[in-house]
């Protein structure tokens, strides 16, 4: 399986130019605790890699003294990236946790203001987007999140569907909770299954053609709903009358 790991991208056009600039100028060599090996790209989207020394840490017992001890060891990691202006959106390949090493490094360059946001996918309306792109399609799994498992307990599962004719009724009945959906795909190049996640995370099967790819990443930022923090209103005439009484 293939995985890609989005957020939203926050840059001005000037301030992408001077990111660009600025990678290019940090080329990895030989040698190098850190630096970057770029790809092919446009005007408005940069990919490439970026290697970096990682700090491993392990513990074990002392011979001698029986006791605990935390050894440190470096080794060089690689985060393949993709900067994509135009859509607004950043990603990593593989593990997301690369997106906090590429977002330090970014953002410690002269010169280049950069953001990156989560995202919030409808985890509902994309999967249906999608299936109304490519007809022959099945919903195979959703995550569905604050699932009333018994009596006052609730849990985060993944549910496979027995008759997969139910898939869209089960997306529209837990829509607000739904967390993730696997589909499967028959194409002319063969069968292929994908997997959304809310957080923005992609996950593709090794025979899944690259124009299915390509589509569900530019639909990522059509399916962002903005979470809107609800504030506490507070009556201060009836605080006072509280405290007089």
């Amino acid at each position: 399986m293939r995985a890609l790991h989005f957020k939203i991208l926050v840059s001005s056009g000037d301030s992408f130019k001077a990111l660009r600039r600025a990678m290019e100028e940090l080329a990895f060599e030989s040698g190098m605790e850190r630096g970057f090996v770029m790809g092919e790209g446009a005007a408005s989207r940069v990919q490439g890699k970026y290697y970096y020394v990682k700090t491993n840490k392990t513990k074990s017992i002392d011979r001698k003294t029986l006791k605990p001890v935390e050894e440190k060891s470096e080794a060089l990691a690689e985060c393949r990236f993709g900067l994509d202006l135009q859509h607004g959106l950043v990603h990593v390949e593989e593990r997301r946790g690369e997106l906090n090493a590429l977002f330090e490094a970014l953002d410690a360059m002269p010169d280049v203001g950069i953001e990156f946001a989560d995202l919030n996918v409808n985890v509902k309306d994309y999967v249906f987007e999608l299936q109304r792109a490519y007809n022959k399609n099945e919903i195979r799994n959703l995550r569905i999140k604050d699932y009333l498992a018994r009596e006052n307990m609730l849990a985060s599962a993944t549910f496979k569907m027995l008759d997969v004719r139910e898939g869209e009724k089960l997306c529209e009945k837990f829509a607000l909770q739904l967390d993730a959906a696997t589909l499967s795909f028959k194409l002319p190049s063969g069968r292929c299954q994908f997997t959304v996640t809310r957080k923005g995370s992609l996950r593709f099967s090794d025979d899944t053609p690259q124009e299915l790819v390509d589509y569900a990443r530019e639909l990522l930022p059509r399916f962002h709903e903005a979470e809107v923090e609800t504030a506490e209103i507070r009556d201060p005439v009836a605080a006072q009358r509280k405290r007089s009484r």
